[in-house]
């Protein structure tokens, strides 16, 4: 489709919704009430008018996010995964084969029956298309009949369904569309009506939804700067709000017309080593910058007390960080550290150098979460006083330097369960080949766990597993995982049914509501 066919056709969605709307509630003819109700939901990071595209890199968050997609299983709060389209399912005696029965009255938003023929359709295109998807699902083929799905893997996958719950297996009726950046067909609440990219996303009820009738007449979801969140907030331009600066969440805080609701997740904030950096390839200076990170002090200052101070990856309430030992808050023992390595100020620039290479980094981080370049900035200012050059660069997204390896020290965010099991993250991350092994790390003995990990079915010796992955890679000062995000949601407080999830992913749904 053309852009010109796909704006008019954008138009035309929206004017039919409009006329939608128009029949569906006439005027009180006493209070001139129309009975429609609509909600806007301010968001950050590119959510309102972001494409939709679940094969696409993580495009999925934001199909979930606005209650047009959904998955095969979905997770609990407590990072469980259970079935949500399909009611049962069980696995082969060789671990190889999962036979999963989908729910019966489910309908995409064209109108199309959810049969387990749409949902091979999907699969297989996400799978050809999504590297991260490939890896987890592992499926060598699928079998469809009726609502009966085969899953053959090409091993045995003890996290087949956590892999499900991903927003990449984001279900779409992928005949019903050639727009899925913009137009995708889901299963969820809420279809698509209008998108203006980069800007605001509109959608509305879908009537026929399996899980009962949306509550609201239209919902406008907004991509807006941190800044603009909570001025909007307070002029009653918007309902909700997702990424508001810290700061401005305090402004709402105790205020009867508002409420906040916060939530730990597993977003975690790090830092990548490059180990093809001449110096970074020594462990001791690994070691010496992570003694340079105040980690609490991050969590209280440029996160303004919505950070927690992290040993590892994952949050310190799961199985997987049970014993861990990371590098503390040191300076004196950094600078001992560099100095028996052999560097000094030979030169009295007041830079730190080693047989004249001085120690300088270039650390590479991102503007969309707010809260980087200020941890960035303070860890600049820290390795400064001890002699170590680190200059900093913010772009909108740094994803490019860092494939195309051109940093030392890349500042991220990433969350840890996204499946709300380890092996997701750990082979993304860690793994030798791993897609998001920025900083080429490459442990034999992380290979090993690994290799484990994605075999063994035993829970506990799954976290057992993790734990020793996480621990080998703090030992060999890979990263330094700085401060896990406590997530918060502010809203209206007219507004129910949206709440913060530690997924992170799942915000609106067929309860959200507004009172009139």
């Amino acid at each position: 489709m053309t852009l010109k066919k796909w704006s008019i056709a954008v138009c035309l969605t929206a004017m039919l919704a409009g006329l939608l709307a128009g029949c569906g509630g006439a005027a009180d003819p006493e209070t001139g009430d129309t009975g429609e109700k609509t909600l806007t939901f301010g968001a950050t990071a590119g959510t309102g008018g972001a494409p939709m595209d679940p094969a696409n890199g993580y495009q999925g968050w934001t199909c979930i996010r606005i209650g047009v997609g959904e998955t095969l299983f979905r997770l609990t709060d407590t990072l469980e995964a259970e079935p949500f389209l399909v009611t049962d399912y069980s696995i082969s005696e060789d671990q190889l084969t999962w036979t999963m029965t989908l729910r019966e009255g489910v309908t995409f938003q064209s109108g199309n029956p959810m049969d387990a023929a749409a949902v091979k359709a999907c699969l297989e295109r996400t799978a050809a298309r999504n590297d991260r998807a490939a890896t987890d699902l592992r499926i060598a083929s699928m079998e469809a009949d009726g609502l009966t799905l085969r899953i053959t893997t090409t091993e045995p996958n003890p996290v087949l369904p956590n892999a499900l719950c991903d927003p990449y297996a984001c279900i779409l009726d992928v005949a019903a569309t050639e727009d899925f950046l913009y137009a995708p067909v889901g299963t969820g609440p809420y279809r698509v009506a209008s998108v203006t990219p980069d800007q605001e996303t509109v959608v509305v009820p879908y009537e026929g939804y399996w899980g009962g009738t949306p509550k609201l007449s239209s919902i406008r979801i907004r991509t807006m700067d941190r800044d603009a969140l909570t001025m909007a907030m307070q002029t009653g331009e918007i309902d909700a709000a997702y990424g508001m600066a810290y700061e401005g969440q305090a402004l709402f805080v105790g205020d009867p017309d508002y409420q906040m609701q916060t939530v730990a997740t597993s977003r975690i904030y790090k830092l990548y080593y490059n180990f093809h950096n001449e110096h970074l390839a020594n462990i001791n200076v690994r070691r010496a910058l992570s003694m340079l990170v105040d980690k609490a002090a991050y969590g209280e200052t440029a996160m303004s007390g919505f950070g927690a101070p992290a040993a590892g990856c994952f949050p310190e309430d799961t199985p997987y960080s049970q014993g861990l030992t990371a590098t503390g808050f040191d300076v004196d023992g950094a600078v001992a550290l560099l100095t028996q390595e052999g560097y000094a100020d030979t030169d009295g620039d007041g830079i730190l150098d080693l047989d004249g290479a001085p120690l300088r980094f270039e650390l590479v981080t991102y503007s969309s979460r707010a809260e980087l370049p200020t941890l960035s900035a303070a860890f600049q200012s820290q390795c400064r006083q001890v002699g170590i050059d680190v200059h900093v660069t913010v772009s909108e997204s740094c994803d490019d330097l860092l494939r195309a390896d051109q940093f030392d020290i890349a500042a991220y965010a990433f969350v840890t369960l996204p499946t709300g099991d380890p092996a997701s993250y750990l082979n993304t991350v860690m793994g030798a080949d791993g897609w998001s092994n920025f900083g080429h790390y490459d442990s034999p003995q992380v290979q090993a766990l690994l290799e484990q990990l994605d075999s063994e079915f035993d829970t506990g010796r799954r976290a057992e597993l993790a734990a020793e992955i996480v621990q080998q890679a703090l030992d060999d000062e890979a990263y330094c995982f700085m401060d896990h995000l406590e997530m918060s949601l502010v809203t209206k407080a007219t507004v129910t049914g949206l709440e913060p999830h530690p997924s992170d992913y799942y915000q609106i749904n067929v309860d959200t509501d507004i009172a009139a």
